[in-house]
């Protein structure tokens, strides 16, 4: 038991800290998307040198196409989320982007609700009904949101869509492919695909000029990234899946809200304060 709670604080810690490097790339304007490619090259090497290749080769060839494709789909949908999730922690601030997509929990939920069947408590629906409210609490400018496409409240918009789907995503592979396929090597496919996403954007700009300062900050950034993953899965072979997630995520939350006021000096209106509260109360609900 107490080594699933050194887990979960880990788990936390970790995504914490991705928040604040990536807050440290956009202030020193340093490119994201060079730093997201180091990071997910280094997650890939480390991924497949600690497991290998043979699982994927052992594969047959009708499950091995659907469970890389899903596996490429997510990388995708990673390196994207990432480059927005990095964009809004320094136009929105640290504690409302990670609220943003914590609450995004409500995607997963409804996908294992609607498609897989599985029954939610009146409470879990209470929890559903409360991340509309909450995120339209979380934004920020809400009148210029409507006036102006670009403005950084969009951010968390993508950023909650981004995440839910990326967590809808994983909650398919546990469903469909964890018989066939590990989940180190599930996760060295998509880190790979999203590395070769960001080489083509490289490649398209012609944007190939690595900054030492990136190169540092993109292998900083790839360790904790791998590691959150797996920090997760060694709690949750230890101790109860609702106390796990509601843990994690709760504990970003508040790590999240803590290092952008203390560290960055993040304002936050007494709605957004209202906001993030109920993001604390919404996550343990929907668990």
């Amino acid at each position: 038991m107490i080594t699933g709670w050194v887990y979960i604080i880990l788990c936390a810690a970790s995504s914490v800290l991705i928040a604040h490097l990536l807050k440290v790339v956009e202030n020193r304007k340093l490119n994201t998307v060079r730093v997201l490619t180091v990071n997910y090259l280094v997650a890939t090497v480390i991924a497949f040198a600690t497991t290998g290749w043979s699982e994927i080769a052992q594969l047959e060839v009708t499950e091995g196409i659907y469970a890389i494709g899903l596996g490429s789909v997510v990388g995708v949908i990673f390196i994207a989320n990432f480059f927005i999730y990095s964009k809004s922690v320094f136009h929105n601030g640290v504690g409302i982007s990670v609220a943003a997509m914590r609450i995004s929990l409500i995607v997963p939920v409804l996908l294992s609700t609607l498609w897989y069947l599985e029954l939610l408590t009146v409470r879990q629906w209470i929890g559903v009904g409360l991340v509309f409210l909450t995120l339209f609490l979380l934004l920020p400018n809400k009148r210029k949101m409507l006036r102006e496409p670009f403005s950084a409240a969009w951010l968390l918009v993508l950023l909650f869509i981004g995440t839910g789907l990326g967590d809808a995503s994983l909650k398919i592979y546990e469903v469909e492919f964890s018989s066939l396929l590990g989940k180190e090597h599930f996760m060295g496919i998509v880190f790979f695909t999203a590395f070769l996403v960001g080489i083509l954007v490289l490649w398209i700009r012609k944007n190939w000029k690595f900054k030492k300062a990136e190169l540092v900050l993109g292998v900083a950034v790839g360790v904790p990234n791998l590691y959150t993953a797996i920090f997760l899965i060694e709690a949750l072979e230890r101790m109860n899946g609702a106390v796990v997630y509601s843990s994690v995520n709760v504990l970003t939350v508040l790590g999240g809200t803590l290092l952008g006021i203390m560290k960055w000096g993040d304002y936050l209106t007494k709605i957004q304060w209202t906001g993030i509260v109920l993001t604390l109360i919404t996550i343990l609900l929907l668990i």
